[in-house]
């Protein structure tokens, strides 16, 4: 069952241990991509996944706005990533275009968060729609419904009602976890979020 951050966050200081592993569990990628992006080796990127978690979990009670995890997440992850590339570059001048490059910008947390709701909801529909959908969102160019069709053993001429239905369903779920549906959101966040 998908909680919002708010409510994760209160089970997480009521110490709830599942709420916890959902928290990790959710943010992982995230703190693992602003390492990343920071052009941190694999060791690097797990000693700030480490610390990060660590540090969260020291301080979720000072958290201020809960529905701001993702974004507290980013930061506290950047300042990590800074630390230790300053400590593997010790020098007198911090090189700029690191950290100017390297920033994540609110937009960025945004879209990740709309991307995580994407995948939940996804992993909440049953496995046919999951299949076709991912199927269909993975073309690089327009979907092949022939192809579509013999791989899900369905008549060509119900791919489209299907995947409208499927679309319906997803949609559902997403409204049921708070997802803005305006047509920008559904735009940035639809193929790419797939993906």
């Amino acid at each position: 069952m998908y909680l919002a951050d708010s409510n994760l966050v209160q089970a997480c200081l009521n110490g709830d241990q599942t709420a916890w592993n959902a928290l990790v569990n959710r943010y992982a990628k995230l703190v693992y991509s602003v390492a990343i992006r920071y052009g941190l080796a694999r060791d690097d990127a797990d000693n700030v996944f480490q610390n990060v978690f660590y540090l969260v979990y020291r301080r979720l009670d000072t958290l201020r706005d809960q529905k701001l995890l993702a974004a507290w997440i980013t930061t506290t992850t950047a300042r990590e990533c800074w630390d230790i590339h300053h400590r593997h570059h010790r020098s007198s001048e911090l090189d700029n275009s690191i950290v100017d490059a390297k920033i994540v910008p609110q937009e960025e947390v945004e879209l990740w968060e709309r991307r995580h709701l994407v995948w939940t909801a996804l992993d909440q529909l049953d496995l046919g729609c999951r299949e076709l959908l991912s199927e269909l969102f993975h073309q690089t160019e327009k979907p092949n419904y022939e192809a579509i069709a013999n791989r899900f053993k369905l008549p060509v001429g119900s791919i489209g009602p299907t995947q409208v239905r499927c679309f319906r369903n997803l949609e559902a779920i997403l409204v049921k976890m708070g997802f803005d549906l305006e047509p920008e959101t559904i735009y940035s966040a639809d193929k790419s979020s797939v993906q």
